[in-house]
This record gives C-alpha cells, structure tokens and sequence, in this order.
C-alpha cells in the first residue's frame, strides 16, 4: 500500500458504527424552495471511491443508500419527492472529488443530499464547496476537523468521532490495571492523530504510553516491536490498515512477544483472520460496536434489514464486509427523512435546523441506537454535527470473521 493510498484509506470501523432504515415518509410534503410539495425527484449526489483502493468498502455504502431509497419510495419518498441516488466515481481523490462535484453544479441540477466521501481527507475537500452553495451534506467520515458548523455549517457525521475510542481504551485498560501501553503507529498524518489522541486518553487515566512509528510501505517493523519490548510495557495496541496491520500482528509473533495486544479502530477493520495465522492472533482483541456483534446489541429492526439485503443483489457482501457497513447510507436516509418531516421542507437550511433540533422518534428508526436506542445518540446541536457514542457501544473482543447475517463473532474462523 503506497503513502498516498494510505491517506486516503476509509476508517471502515467508523462507518460501522452507524446503522439505518427507511420504514415509511414522515407526513407533509415540500419543495426545496417553498416546502411545498415537490414536482421533482429528491436527488442524493454520491461522492465515493467505486474502482479504487476503498471500493469494497464503498458498495455497501452506496447498496445502504439504495435501500433506504427503496423503502422510502414505497411511502412516497421525501415529502412526496422520489429519492434518486446518484453515485459517482471520486477513487477516494480529493481533487477528483472537487472537480466532478464542481462538473455536476455547473449542469443546474443542484443536488438536496450530498454524500461528502469515503475518507475524511475527500469530505474536507468538498465541504467548501459545499457550504458555499448552501448544500446539505452528510458521511461516515470521523475526522474531528468536519464537525465546524461554523465553518461547515450544512455538515454533519452519521458516525462518532475517531476521539471516542480513545476514552474507551483507556477505559479498558483502567479495568485491566494496566500501568504503561506501547504503541505502534503509522508515521504519516492518520496514525499520528491516532496517536495523540489515546495519549491524551491515557494521560487522563494516569496511564503511561511509550510509542514507536513505522513508515507507510514497510515491510517489516520487528525493529520498532523489539524498541517498544524493551520497555516492558503492559499491552500494546496496533494503529494501521491493510498489509499494515498484518506486518504488525506477525512481527509481533515472529520475535515472541505474546503481551495483551489491541487493534485500533482501524486494525480492527481489517479482516485479521482471514490473511493470518491463530498464532499471529494469540492475545490480539478488536475493537467493534456492540450493534454489529453476534448476539449483541441489535436493533429490533435488524431482521428486516438483513432480509432486504439478501433479497437484493449485495447479498454476497453481507457475510464477506458485515451489515453494519450497510448502515452508513441506510441510515444517513433515514435521518434526513425524519428531519424533512419535522422541517416540513427539503431545503438543506431546514433540514439543518431541524436536526440540530431533531426530536427522537419513538422507536427510533435507525439501527446504530441499537436495541437499547442509546449505543450512538443523533443529539446535534449548533455547536455539534457528529453524534455521540454511548457508553455500551464499542466492545473488546476476539477477532472473527461474519456470519451469514452479517454479524461479527469473535474467535470464528
């Protein structure tokens, strides 16, 4: 994996977080300039990677997205508006991503919904452009630089910041009584705000961290390992994604260094089972939500979830990447959908209002709450667009692999 691929790697682990699904249109009907009823579709604009290096992830997304449609357009859409889902190819570039949302304005037809890319550097890209024209935007992307309303102020995150797996480490390790936590990063942009952020955890818990970085593209960091076993610490976690976390994990066994061991959010994203060895992985947890865990924190509106998929033509994805990916698009819709509702128009103005004021529905109708409807909390406000990760969310366990309904199941090879 090249640096520049590595910048641009989507944080899976924080799209799975999130969850959706369209059950029926919320009452009223509205136009984007009156809130009248609208004559025209709903347009969704779709700025994602579809061939590059992140596009396995982004089918699912985009699959979540269609299906919320779907069932939305059953009930009559947005405000009696159809929902059309428009999904364009960015490669997870940034100036690509410019470029083709600059090309789709120039044509007229402004889109309502912007999905505003796969990976934080691509929504960083697209938000100015975005705010200047007063268009509504929303992705799974976790970046703590996108949540500026003042700054992005028609923004906004279906997934929790990447800053709240830090506190629950810390949280972990408090509980484990471990005293000093090493640390290998990925030595570039991504890996180094990681690594600041559970230093900042760590040192709130009284909690020492000694660190080593490797550079994008090694191959081997048995040397880095072996600095960070010299200092005895108690556990050590793993930042980096890809053949990345796989050098980590096996130099890690290669020099025999079986301390507890934790995979961040994304090492954890990774599907460590199927690229290494039971002994590679001996004391290794993963960090995943509680709502995307077999026998976990599922939403009552699971089943019909995974029904509609199966039926579809993603299918195969479902035991391969896991449901809770599909979520992301599925429930950015459903979100949208409620806030139109109680705006009672489309115009991305509104809409922002009114889900800086979102009143819960009863049950809620996304799948990220989870079956106690507080596992992530959609509480916006002015001063915040991302939402909050409750305190059962995310959980330590085993890596594994999915199951045929898209559940994680720790030790499952």
């Amino acid at each position: 994996m090249t640096a520049r691929t590595k910048r641009r790697t989507f944080l899976v682990l924080a799209s799975s977080l999130v969850a959706a699904t369209g059950l029926a249109a919320c009452g009223g009907s509205g136009d984007a300039a009156t809130g009248g009823k609208g004559s025209g579709p709903y347009r969704v604009y779709v700025s994602i990677d579809l061939s590059g290096p992140t596009k396995s992830y982004s089918e699912p997304i985009v699959a979540g997205l269609e299906l919320a449609a779907d069932r939305l357009n059953k009930g009559g859409g947005i405000l009696g508006r159809k929902i059309e889902v428009e999904a364009v190819d960015d490669q997870n570039n940034p100036t690509k991503a410019v470029s083709l949302l600059q090309k789709r304005l120039s044509d007229g037809n402004k889109p309502d919904l912007v999905y505003a890319g796969g990976a934080s550097s691509v929504s960083l890209s697209l938000l100015p452009v975005l705010s200047r024209n007063k268009i509504l935007s929303m992705a799974g992307t976790v970046s703590n630089v996108l949540n500026d309303p003042a700054k992005f102020p028609y923004h906004f995150s279906v997934s929790p910041p990447g800053s709240a797996y830090a506190p629950a480490f810390a949280k972990e390790a408090r509980a484990k009584g471990f005293k000093k936590i090493a640390m290998l990063f990925s030595n570039d942009a991504t890996g180094q705000s990681t690594l600041k952020l559970y230093q900042d955890a760590l040192k709130e818990s009284g909690i020492a961290l000694v660190s080593a970085g490797y550079e994008a593209g090694a191959l081997d960091m048995t040397s880095q390992l072996q600095q960070l076993k010299a200092q005895n610490p108690d556990a050590l976690v793993v930042n980096g994604y890809g053949t990345a976390a796989l050098y980590a994990f096996r130099g890690r066994a290669q020099i025999g260094w079986y301390l507890p061991t934790y995979g961040d959010q994304l090492s954890s994203s990774f599907p460590l089972v199927k690229n290494l060895k039971a002994s590679d992985l001996k004391d290794v947890k993963v960090v995943m939500s509680s709502t995307s865990v077999a026998d976990g924190n599922q939403s009552p509106l699971f089943a019909d979830l995974v029904a509609a998929i199966k039926q579809g033509k993603h299918a195969a994805i479902l035991p391969q990447m896991g449901y809770g990916i599909f979520l992301t698009g599925y429930d950015l819709l459903e979100l949208v959908n409620v806030a139109a509702g109680q705006a009672k128009s489309v115009k991305g103005e509104d809409v922002t209002k009114a889900l800086q004021e979102l009143k819960q529905p009863d049950p809620v109708p996304w799948l990220a709450s989870g079956k106690s409807a507080d596992a992530v909390q959609y509480a916006y406000s002015s001063s915040n667009h991302f939402p909050t990760a409750g305190p059962g969310l995310l959980v330590f366990v085993d890596p594994g692999s999915y199951n045929a309904d898209g559940l994680y199941e720790p030790g499952k090879y």
